[in-house]
């Protein structure tokens, strides 16, 4: 049983939507950048939980692409909050390269090929600390990291299988999440470049995360749901989750701002919401198509990409 929800706001673009990303940062946390084929449109989002009206949106920039986007993080250092106004984003695109952009939303616009793999990239992330390393993950079966400022690679992992998703701590910027294909998930210190942490589940595994409100929860999504893992324990059991009827996850997104709020996206193209830590109905929504799904900062909406639109539900009541 699940419970559909309409949607509370539609933001209309001009071509297939393919990847979303909010900005996780308190200071920019209004800011959306949405991967086009050809390009990447950067929006802001004003919510009626910030204030006075209702929601609304504004697309502020567009970068035009020479490669499609698949995998989209902001810097810290993007607001507009500052004179003059800043907006960076890493760009992991169809060519194998991770690109940065960034702009004063003025005269200054600037693209830095900061990283390139030798296949498909599947992820790309920016540590939360300084914003100048960036790491990323790919089928060429390595996790790399660099420093963006001085253009040089800091660390490289060599895995198993295709990595899948790379994440850092949310509080311990040292610490990046490599989740692989085959159903691997470590744990590695950057500055050591050793494994901290091993983690194993069912594969294939198509997406991770790790939860902002909840550091010790990482959750990965794959053929039979969703397993949950609380690292604080010195033996991290796992808990397997199932969605919908037992379908195949493809991504998994947990909620920024609310503990226990996870997003899935299953195959074909269901999006549903539910909570890890009550069995409350699911709220869900079948749609044609999905271009990625992303949280907002502070606010329990999620942003999810859909044919010609980005399709933002504001989740309550559960």
């Amino acid at each position: 049983m699940e419970v559909n929800v309409a949607p509370a706001l539609a933001i209309k673009v001009r071509s297939q939507v393919q990847c979303v990303e909010f900005s996780p940062f308190e200071w920019s946390g209004g800011l959306l950048a949405v991967g086009l084929p050809t390009s990447v449109a950067v929006f802001t989002v004003k919510l009626k939980d910030e204030g006075e009206g209702g929601d609304e949106y504004e697309q502020v920039w567009e970068w035009h692409a020479c490669s499609q986007p698949v995998s989209l993080t902001w810097s810290p250092s993007s607001t507009l909050q500052a004179a003059p106004a800043c907006l960076q984003v890493a760009v992991a695109s169809a060519d194998h390269k991770v690109r940065e952009i960034s702009s004063d939303l003025g005269e200054s616009n600037v693209v830095q090929e900061i990283l390139s793999h030798t296949d498909f990239v599947n992820s790309v992330t920016y540590s939360g600390d300084s914003g100048s390393l960036v790491a990323s993950a790919g089928d060429d079966l390595t996790a790399r990291v660099w420093d963006s400022a001085s253009q040089t690679q800091i660390s490289k992992f060599l895995l198993t299988s295709p990595g899948m998703v790379v994440r850092f701590h949310p509080d311990e910027p040292d610490l990046l999440m490599v989740a692989e294909k085959k159903g691997v998930l470590r744990v590695y210190s950057v500055s050591s470049g050793c494994s901290t942490l091993y983690l194993r589940c069912a594969g294939p595994l198509l997406g991770a995360d790790w939860s902002i409100p909840e550091p010790a929860l990482i959750v990965a999504a794959g053929a039979k749901g969703l397993t949950v893992w609380n690292v604080a324990s010195l033996q991290p059991h796992s808990e397997v989750r199932e969605v919908g009827l037992g379908d195949r996850v493809l991504e998994v997104q947990v909620c920024r701002s609310a503990v226990g709020l996870v997003a899935t996206h299953s195959a074909p193209h269901t999006v549903r919401v539910s909570h890890l830590h009550s069995s409350k109905i699911p709220i869900a929504a079948h749609l044609k198509v999905v271009g990625g799904m992303s949280w907002h900062q502070s606010h329990p909406y999620l942003a999810v990409g859909s044919d010609r639109e980005v399709l933002l539900w504001k989740i309550e009541n559960i």
